[in-house]
């Protein structure tokens, strides 16, 4: 009996977690069949299950359920939302009930008559208001849930641990086969069994797994709440239900999601009327999307409300005493939105018992980047708000860096770290104010701490510079990390560390790297408390910097240097670069003579006019001069400089300004303005382009190797030449026999012969072999920019 009970409350755990959301959905469309269906399956189930096992309150709550979902089934009574709120208080009922029987605990005394008795409560009853509250909820993917056993939690830990054994292993024997000489025969065994460790690590990984739609289960419950209670219509979009996450990342993401979407509803949609003020529809649209990236899972929450007010985020931190006003004057928008991340700051003009925004923000940060995630914000003020979470997929193994300090390792997430530096790059100025330490990198002031210092260990002398890593904070404020060495990166294997070392603050469990000796994984968070630093942002070195380089009579600015695909090193005004990023080569082309690049469904201009390179991927920088949008593409991002305002050397030439000097370099500068300048007027369309047409239709390495690559090049391709003999003059025929060719011509399209052989005929054999990939897509491409 206690085996079959212990069954009936997962699966009713379960099924509860899964339906809070289709009630919802069932609201906002009572005709979904399916759905009705599955909710009136429930407490069928239910009720059947509780004879037997002497259950008599789930029986009877299940029981007036099931009745009313019956006479909705047959048309005798409408789905109003009175009916569905007694639905779901009766759900939470039976999750109560079903939660005391799992723990043992005594059942609650509440009385269940009010309960039923609002299953009869007619519609007319309900408030006036009620219907501005309804949310509808759209899913998008697959919904069927897979096929599944069930398994004690403590086996899969015990699996997961000794796989995690099985990689610490590994990296021993691969610090012991470092030590010895090469041999090839041995690595080749070590490479394959370091293979198969990892694979059997991904599969027994895969057993932690949780669909995300757990993740999202309470989300449409949730908006319904709280768009009632605030008299909102809110559209609800769930995306991803079906990737999976680790089942403890799971439960760490729910607190800082719930946090950001209950924000989302209370300060940043508007209410119908504002909205209706405004021009936007009168139901806001929230929506969370959830992929996999990597070994990442990103989780984006977006909405179509006010946004965040920057200036009064701005106002708030100065009268807080966060903030500066000489530092306020200075900060770009991104810098005013990350303020959203300091503790006690909000946006709102009054506190709800809700949320506000802002409010808690801090914390959120904190316990994403806890488990090594990362928090970003993308803002358009009136317009909404959008909300990226990146975490690992699992919490056992993430990548690390270990770092030495004192005659000691530690390891520190890799995640956390934003960069690393030696104590003599010209790029970095230490310097000590009020007995406090600053590390100044690239004119951007952070306060510094020893990791020795901190801990309380003895600096150990070292011939070489000692590294300074750059790292995340969770007040928003990134500070400077001083170590004697970063030694290695890793695949850390995460276990808890024991309450005394936990208590100290400053650790976030403990591993073991290949070394097999135990070491202590670092908290930034908690570096950061220990040391009491200050998340009072102030640039006033930066600034006195400035004054004196203005009274020198040169103004500097932040400049990018980076290489030319040509081979020169130029420099670019870093407030005109969006984001680096690099690009497929196979999506940069030529319209009426103009070189463009398709981003996001649309063609944007390349500004220097690069559109054929002989590379995979390339970098490009994404250019923005406040309306209008150029691509780039570069050999290489080399670092970020301060070049003077004005060049040295004034030349304008071309796309070039003239000419800096930057650490002994002579190097090029744009110029901004002839570069936007040179970009075309007309917004860009894409050249139709002629159809491939393949002669050799029913050869097998045409049909089955040949179109898949020429279609996932873009390429629109026919099999065969067409039956009424018309073609278009962009038209390319590919084929192999020569009577094709003349055909061909005959028919006044270009033609492209592809020969088996790696070598040509002879010297008047221009056909191409038919595996150089290179030269087929040129030879497709030619002729027609």
């Amino acid at each position: 009996m206690d085996e079959l009970l212990q069954e009936f409350i997962s699966e009713t755990q379960e099924t509860l977690e899964a339906l809070a959301g289709e009630v919802v959905a069932w609201e906002a469309d009572p005709s979904d069949r399916d759905r009705l269906d599955a909710i009136f399956r429930f407490f069928h189930t239910v009720k059947g299950s509780c004879g037997f096992l002497n259950l008599p309150r789930f029986e009877r709550l299940s029981h007036a359920a099931e009745d009313v979902l019956s006479d909705i089934r047959a048309g005798n009574r409408q789905a109003d939302p009175a009916t569905v709120n007694a639905v779901l208080g009766l759900m939470d009922r039976i999750g109560e009930l079903t939660e005391a029987v799992a723990t043992g605990a005594a059942l609650p005394n509440e009385n269940d008559d009010y309960l039923i008795a609002a299953l009869s409560t007619p519609s007319d009853a309900m408030p006036a208001e009620a219907g501005a509250g309804s949310v509808a909820v759209a899913r998008q993917g697959s919904q069927a849930s897979p096929r599944t056993i069930r398994l004690p939690l403590s086996l899969i830990d015990q699996l997961m641990n000794g796989v995690s054994d099985m990689v610490l292993a590994r990296n021993e024997l691969s610090r012991k086969l470092r030590e010895r000489s090469a041999d090839p025969e041995l690595d080749t065994v070590f490479e394959r069994l370091s293979a198969c460790v990892a694979d059997m690590r991904d599969v027994i990984s895969k057993t932690r797994m949780q669909r995300v739609d757990r993740l999202f289960a309470a989300i449409p419950r949730m908006v319904r709440d709280l768009g009632r209670e605030l008299g909102k219509r809110i559209d609800l979009t769930l995306e991803g239900g079906d990737v999976e996450m680790d089942r403890e990342m799971v439960e760490m993401v729910v607190d800082p999601l719930t946090h950001i979407v209950r924000n989302s509803i209370d300060h940043g949609i508007e209410a119908p009327d504002r909205r209706r003020a405004m021009g936007k529809p009168e139901a806001g649209k929230l929506r969370l999307e959830a992929r996999q990236s990597g070994n990442q899972i990103v989780i984006a929450i977006a909405d179509d409300g006010a946004g965040i007010d920057t200036a009064r985020l701005v106002e708030k931190a100065v009268a807080a005493g966060r903030l500066t006003l000489d530092a306020a004057a200075r900060m770009n928008e991104q810098e005013r939105l990350d303020l959203i991340f300091q503790p006690g700051l909000s946006t709102a003009s009054q506190v709800t018992a809700i949320s506000g925004r802002g409010v808690g923000m801090d914390v959120v940060r904190a316990n994403v980047e806890r488990i090594g995630g990362v928090i970003t914000l993308d803002n358009q003020a009136g317009q909404g708000l959008s909300i990226t979470l990146r975490v690992p997929l699992t919490l056992t193994i993430i990548p690390g860096l270990i770092v030495r300090a004192g005659g000691q390792h530690f390891a520190i997430p890799r995640a956390a770290v934003v960069e690393i530096l030696h104590d003599n790059n010209a790029m970095l100025q230490i310097s000590e104010v009020g007995g406090a330490q600053i590390a100044t990198i690239r004119g951007v002031r952070h306060s510094m701490i020893v990791l020795e210092d901190v801990l309380g260990m003895e600096k150990v002398t070292q011939a070489g510079p000692r590294a300074i890593m750059v790292v995340r904070s969770a007040t928003g404020v990134p500070f400077a990390l001083g170590v004697a060495a970063v030694d290695n990166h890793e695949e850390l294997v995460i276990r808890p560390a024991s309450p005394l070392v936990m208590a100290t603050g400053v650790y976030a469990g403990m591993t073991l790297p290949d070394n097999g000796r135990p070491m202590l994984l670092l908290d930034a968070a908690g570096l950061a408390n220990a040391a009491h630093l200050p998340n009072i942002i102030d640039d006033r070195d930066a600034q006195q910097q400035d004054q004196v380089d203005a009274q020198a009579g040169v103004e500097m600015v932040a400049a990018l240097r980076f290489e030319e695909l040509s081979g020169e090193r130029r420099l670019l005004k870093l407030s005109l670069i969006e984001r680096v990023e690099d690009i497929d080569a196979r999506l940069f082309g030529r319209s009426g003579g103009h070189a463009f690049v398709r981003l996001d469904g649309r063609l944007v201009p390349v500004a220097n006019g690069q559109w054929s390179v002989d590379r995979d991927k390339v970098p490009a920088l994404r250019l923005r001069d406040g309306q209008r949008e150029a691509c780039y593409p570069v050999a290489a991002v080399l670092d970020i400089v301060e070049m003077p305002l004005v060049p040295d050397m004034v030349v304008a030439q071309g796309l070039l300004s003239g000419v800096s000097v930057i650490e002994g370099d002579h190097l090029e500068v744009l110029n901004p303005f002839a570069l936007f300048a040179a970009l075309p007027e007309e917004t860009m369309a894409e050249r139709p382009r002629g159809r491939c047409l393949l002669a050799d239709s029913e050869d097998g390495w045409t049909r089955e190797i040949l179109a898949p690559l020429l279609r996932q090049a873009g390429h629109d391709v026919m099999l065969g030449l067409p039956a009424d003999a018309t073609v278009d003059p962009r038209d390319v025929v590919l084929c192999s026999r020569s009577d094709v060719v003349e055909a061909a011509e005959i028919l006044g399209c270009r033609v492209v012969q592809l020969r088996i052989s790696p070598r040509a005929a002879g010297p008047q054999d221009d056909s191409i072999y038919r595996y150089d990939q290179d030269a087929l897509m040129a030879a497709i491409a030619g002729g027609r920019g």
